[in-house]
């Protein structure tokens, strides 16, 4: 309603984007088209490992969207800490210098208990219990 625009994508579709533009030398452009959105989500960060040059690529968005001005957010969510992050992302410092600049003016949220997924999951408790029961009338076969 006001012109914002937001953009959307799974971390492992970005490392793929990634790599793509590693492999047919766009880089520029793919981070540029990163950068310009007022506001950029990066779902299920810590599903995937990013190699060097995908690790630098994300430093490079996050650089530089953290230097954009005017409307400028970026939401990353992730059921593993940022400081388990480094399992994920390789390079030397690369992931060091992205996070000291995601977390300078940053929200964080921290959201624990059930998963908003399994709201409407029906349970169901099953227990089975040997029982002889004695029927009347029915004798067993071959007596």
């Amino acid at each position: 309603m006001r012109g914002l625009k937001t953009y959307y994508i799974k971390a492992t579709e970005l490392r793929d984007r990634f790599q793509k533009a590693v492999q047919r030398g766009n880089t520029s452009r793919v981070v540029s088209s990163l950068v310009k959105p007022s506001c950029l989500i990066v779902d299920e960060v810590g599903r995937c490992v990013y190699d060097r040059p995908c690790t630098d690529l994300f430093f490079d968005v996050v650089d530089r969207r953290y230097e954009k001005e005017g409307p400028n957010a970026m939401v990353l969510t992730s059921n593993i800490a940022p400081s388990g992050w480094d399992e994920f992302f390789t390079g030397d410092d690369t992931l060091l210098c992205a996070l000291d600049r995601l977390f300078d003016k940053a929200s964080v949220f921290v959201m624990r208990g059930p998963s908003y997924r399994g709201r409407e999951l029906d349970t169901y408790s099953v227990e089975a219990v040997p029982q002889a029961v004695k029927v009347r009338g029915i004798q067993p076969e071959g007596m």
